[in-house]
């Protein structure tokens, strides 16, 4: 079983792109999502990029910005890659199949 749940604030507004596919464009959101420590428990935020597609993707493009907290259901999925110096390198992601709002929009928001 591939499931991770998470919840935590966006750093920064969603990326939003289109991507061609077979059956046409498709929207794509990329959000980096800074996820707290255990309550009690000292250490750091863990960041975490989050990709999420179609019209939960155009959602979050349209009602989400920085600082907003979300629940991130998805799966762990890795990437690789080889960078410009030729190294190998990789990293973790969340393929999210929800994104749930936690905080309320702001007045902006709401009046978009």
């Amino acid at each position: 079983m591939n499931t991770i749940t998470v919840i935590g604030r966006l750093t920064t507004a969603p990326l939003t792109r289109s991507v061609a596919s077979d059956a046409g464009p498709r929207t794509v959101s990329t959000l980096a999502l800074a996820v707290p420590p255990e309550r009690g428990r000292d250490g750091e935020a863990c960041f975490i990029d989050v990709v999420v597609w179609g019209p939960p993707a155009e959602a979050c493009a349209r009602y989400l910005d920085k600082g907003r907290r979300v629940a991130v259901t998805g799966r762990l999925a890795l990437d690789r890659w080889t960078a410009q110096d030729g190294t190998p390198r990789r990293a973790h992601r969340i393929v999210a199949t929800s994104v749930e709002f936690l905080d309320r929009p702001t007045a902006d928001a709401a009046a978009a």
